[in-house]
């Protein structure tokens, strides 16, 4: 039997580098419940890469990280499905106010359902927009914030903070469960093609005494063992915190601290060089320095910088020179 490993078993991307909106896909290949942290720009994204997702989650509402919804939703319109938008107070509107903006045709196979949370401190406001009753004012449900979730499936629960911004503003963190995993990376490397079976094995693993029969795949047979030894890893749970657009002031330092405690993978606003310290202070940032010392404060395992300011175009290593003078563990995506 494998012995379980805690980190991440999703494919990430990181959209745009650590040099463009920040936005970062957490996909599961063998299953349609992607999550998108953040809707800035995403057109190196497919359609169908975004008519996976199953929920999205909004930082706050500037252009860099709201311009995206137009994608995500062109994708998910012909979906039978139910798709999960989170944000900051003031999220149903602004959706809502969007989708208006278009003139549907409202074939009967555009079935999709989208639920807007506007997250508050002590409350959660869940506008529905349905597209098979010709998208009329979103039905408004509300229920007491008991805790950070805002969302969770079989698969990852979601926590989320408010972050120190000049507009309303959230910070996530995704939490992996404990369970069977398919490794991606490992089926790429094998003749064997994604199908039924993947379901089939994870289903038989999940059981508490799983069926030991052999597993047919395209005409082959398989021992269960085998394919769990070859493609699937067994995970003891895994975190990953997602921290943009915040000042590292002290109304906020404790709540992301504690978001990002033991993160496997901390991808961590780092706007400005500490030269620039008045400017992250007036436009409510963090420094690349601040963000190392969160790292290293909240005892993560790897830093990932990103959202560097366009001024640093063409010379960002001192960016992270800086975040490593606190945390050695750190890189990031350069484009």
């Amino acid at each position: 039997m494998p012995v379980a490993s805690s980190k991440m078993h999703a494919d990430l991307t990181l959209v745009n580098g650590s040099t463009g909106d920040p936005v970062l896909l957490i996909d599961y290949p063998d299953r349609d419940d992607a999550l998108l942290l953040d809707g800035g720009e995403n057109g190196s994204l497919s359609l169908e890469q975004l008519a996976d997702l199953t929920a999205v989650f909004i930082t706050h509402h500037h252009i860099d990280h709201f311009i995206g919804l137009d994608r995500i939703v062109r994708a998910n319109m012909d979906r039978d499905k139910t798709l999960s938008l989170f944000g900051p107070p003031g999220t149903i509107e602004k959706v809502a106010d969007r989708i208006r903006s278009y003139e549907f045709q409202f074939f009967p196979f555009q079935k999709i359902v989208i639920d807007v949370c506007d997250v508050h401190a002590d409350r959660l406001v869940t506008g529905r927009l349905d597209c098979g009753k010709r998208f009329p004012p979103p039905e408004i449900r509300e229920v007491p914030r008991c805790d950070r979730m805002v969302f969770k499936n079989e698969t990852v629960q979601v926590e989320a903070v408010f972050a120190d911004h000049t507009v309303p503003c959230l910070s996530y963190a995704v939490i992996e469960k404990p369970g069977w995993f398919l490794e991606s990376s490992a089926l790429q490397k094998s003749h064997l093609k994604p199908g039924p079976w993947i379901a089939e094995v994870l289903g038989r693993l999940r059981q508490t005494s799983p069926d030991p029969s052999p597993i047919h795949i395209d005409g082959g047979t398989y021992p269960l063992a085998t394919l769990r030894d070859k493609f699937f890893r067994l995970s003891s749970g895994a975190r990953l915190a997602f921290i943009t657009d915040t000042f590292w002031s002290d109304e906020v330092r404790k709540e992301l601290l504690s978001l990002a405690h033991r993160a496997n993978l901390l991808y961590c606003d780092s706007f400005y060089l500490s030269a620039q310290a008045s400017q992250a202070q007036k436009y409510r940032h963090m420094t690349a320095l601040q963000a190392g010392e969160l790292a290293r404060l909240a005892n993560v395992e790897r830093l990932i910088l990103i959202h560097f300011a366009q001024r640093y175009a063409g010379r960002y290593e001192p960016l992270v020179e800086e975040a490593r003078a606190e945390f050695a563990n750190v890189t990031a995506e350069i484009r």
